[in-house]
């Protein structure tokens, strides 16, 4: 026949020790709802940046190149500045502006123009050209919402290009960088930045979405 167990041997193995397995459950639960959130704002990130992906994907960007300056004249420029013409091909200009200037609204085009001034180098290798514009997203800036690379140009020269989009309905309101680089030969010799900014204007009678610069 077995013997009994005191009570108070009973009572203090089925008890819980205050202050260690509280303080366990309190860790543990603050790691889970912090897992939970850091989950939950990384995926509604994610869906942000897919959502204004698909407006933007199907927009379209025009670009066009008119040279303005001959190859004579621009190194004829250039050695009066330096003396003498270049062994390789060098960019001596590249400058962008976005236009226009003032606030538009979604569905009016907006325009990235550049100019550029290409020295053609004694080597007499031949020359590429390159500009590319990428719109990146207004949340995570890593993320490029929409990328076009055109050919600037196939020799020395002044040159002016632009690239033409119209932005979509639907946007969400922020600032999107807008970048430009310049390459000569695969080589980015140029880039300038500039951002666009969808700012909400206009009253409850009349609500709007316009487009701000905020170069």
């Amino acid at each position: 026949m077995s013997k009994l167990k005191p009570l108070a041997m009973i009572c203090l193995v089925g008890a819980v020790v205050p202050g260690v397995v509280s303080t366990a459950h309190a860790g543990f639960f603050d790691q889970l709802k912090d897992a939970v959130e850091d989950t939950a704002k990384r995926t509604a990130e994610a869906l942000a940046v897919e959502a204004t992906q698909d407006i933007i994907r199907g927009m379209i960007i025009g670009y066009s190149s008119e040279q303005t300056r001959t190859s004579e004249e621009v190194s004829k420029d250039y050695e009066k500045q330096q003396g003498s013409r270049p062994v390789n091909t060098t960019v001596a200009a590249y400058r962008t502006e976005i236009l226009p200037g003032a606030a538009v609204s979604p569905g009016t085009k907006v325009r990235v123009k550049s100019y550029i001034e290409v020295v053609e180098g004694s080597s007499g290798k031949s020359v590429t050209l390159e500009e590319r514009l990428t719109i990146w997203d207004n949340e995570d800036n890593t993320v490029a919402l929409k990328s076009m690379t055109k050919e600037a140009g196939e020799k020395g020269g002044g040159f002016t290009g632009e690239f033409s989009f119209t932005l979509p309905e639907g946007l969400p309101q922020g600032v999107y960088p807008v970048s430009s680089d310049l390459m000569l030969n695969g080589e980015l010799v140029g880039d300038e930045r500039h951002t666009l900014q969808l700012v909400f204007v206009g009253d409850s009678a009349d609500p709007g979405w316009r487009l701000a610069l905020a170069d």
